[in-house]
């Protein structure tokens, strides 16, 4: 992704309660550090954005939790999990949803 050299950005802070949040600069792509930024001062555009953005990204790591623990050894051997993989197919991680743990050796040398 290319980068885009720093701007500085002065905001208004002279909001009217219940008036519409509006773009600071219309047509301008914002990266993130440049919402953090805005969101900071207090525009709530930026923050809508973030939380935009946040969910966005969340969607890449949601897990199926369609495979079975294949750790013997885990507590909760035989439970729904998302099993990770590395490029090469190798078991990386079995994740439990709310926690995960490495795979079982003999289990990722036979992936």
């Amino acid at each position: 992704m290319l980068s885009r050299p720093e701007r500085s950005i002065a905001i208004s802070t002279n909001r009217l309660p219940g008036a519409p949040a509006r773009h600071p600069e219309s047509g301008r792509r914002y990266d993130r550090a440049e919402l953090e930024e805005l969101a900071a001062q207090g525009d709530p555009w930026a923050h809508a954005k973030l939380d935009d953005w946040d969910l966005y990204e969340a969607t890449d790591y949601v897990g199926s939790l369609r495979d079975r623990c294949p750790d013997a050894s885990c507590e909760l051997y035989g439970e729904r999990v998302t099993l990770c993989y590395a490029d090469d197919g190798t078991l990386l991680e079995v994740d439990h949803g709310g926690w995960s743990h490495y795979a079982p050796q003999e289990q990722a040398k036979a992936s």
